[in-house]
């Protein structure tokens, strides 16, 4: 059986019976404001402080110390994880980014040499501005993309992708041909509950892996981001019964 890794969420392991496999590509898409950032952040804190393995947080627009205060926030002491050599923070500016390789062998070369095991990536946008798809380019992005991926499970990395959504409803959510590249796609979203909205998650595939496909409530506070197991969205409990009516 493969192996599967503690993501490092509360919650969402028992979403996915067990963790993510090792080595996996999974994509973490949904609308701003739903978590993702925090989801990614927390897979590679957690992993360094839990499960002894070094990893690389991406960022194309958050800053360290941006990143460090909200981390803080939500229970994670991310600088002195950085002081110490376990997560290691890559800041790439989408205003510097410029087509090539270049921008990926670095990368590579750093997870190469630190030992990483959990990369991620905030946002999918990083390869979007080094090979635009709406400039008759859309195979070589996928390329690319598909590149990194393979250099990531030859690294034997598990690699977390960060991407926006602009369609979030679950009953109305169509997919986009980069969904397809990645081995699992996490959803997270918000459903209206009278005058607010309630974050949820579901997991809409991992290709070779049972897990649950229910939708889960998800609340951020300051420990961070949880995956509510034991209870359905109120807001889902609200539309069904209107159903009935």
């Amino acid at each position: 059986m493969a192996e599967l890794i503690r993501t490092g969420i509360p919650g969402l392991d028992q979403v996915l019976k067990g963790g993510l496999r090792r080595n996996s590509s999974i994509l973490v898409t949904g609308a701003p404001g739903t978590g993702k950032t925090i989801l990614a952040l927390q897979f590679i804190y957690y992993g360094a402080i839990d499960n002894n393995e070094n990893g690389i947080f991406i960022s194309t627009e958050e800053s360290l110390e941006v990143l460090d205060q909200s981390a803080k926030n939500l229970g994670m002491d991310l600088k002195s994880m950085v002081d110490k050599g376990k997560v290691f923070f890559v800041q790439k500016p989408i205003a510097t980014l410029k087509g090539g390789l270049s921008s990926i062998k670095g990368l590579v070369d750093a997870i190469r040499k630190n030992n990483v095991k959990r990369v991620a990536l905030d946002s999918l946008i990083f390869f979007e501005y080094l090979y635009p798809r709406f400039d008759g380019n859309k195979m070589e992005f996928r390329r690319q993309v598909l590149i990194f991926m393979q250099e990531m499970k030859k690294a034997g990395v598990t690699f977390l992708v960060v991407s926006e959504r602009s369609v979030t409803d679950f009953d109305r959510l169509t997919y986009d041909m980069m969904d397809f590249v990645f081995e699992g796609i996490i959803l997270l979203s918000r459903i209206r509950k009278g005058s607010y909205f309630e974050r949820v998650l579901t997991v809409a595939k991992i290709r070779g892996q049972d897990h649950s496909l229910d939708v889960y409530p998800v609340t951020i506070g300051h420990d961070g981001l949880k995956v509510l197991v034991d209870q359905t969205p109120f807001s889902l409990v609200e539309k069904e019964g209107d159903g009935f009516k």
